[in-house]
């Protein structure tokens, strides 16, 4: 159970946000959704919970295909997604470039 606890103490760490690996979260994230083709996505499901128990429009979906668009250089698509993934990349690259300067000094 030791090694079972160190690594869900890592994992936790790894998904923090305020975590010293969070710039590399990040960056994962986005390389990954530059390179993943759009049509995968759009094959993929609805997994909004707030659209699928309220059974409302959410104002988080469509972020991850906007997030993917936009950094394939389509704006004009991000926008029609969501246009909130286009704030959404700006302040992920904010947080990398930040943090990126911060490890550097």
């Amino acid at each position: 159970m030791d090694r079972l606890g160190r690594f869900l103490n890592f994992l936790g760490e790894v998904i923090s946000l305020n975590s010293k690996y969070r710039a590399f979260v990040f960056l994962f994230v986005l390389i990954v959704l530059a390179i993943m083709p759009a049509s995968y996505l759009e094959a993929m499901p609805n997994l909004s919970i707030c659209s699928h128990v309220l059974g409302k429009y959410c104002y988080s979906v469509g972020i991850t295909r906007g997030v993917s668009s936009l950094l394939k250089g389509n704006l004009e698509l991000a926008w029609s997604y969501n246009w909130i993934s286009i704030p959404v990349v700006v302040v992920m690259i904010g947080i990398l470039v930040g943090d990126f300067f911060r490890k550097t000094n």
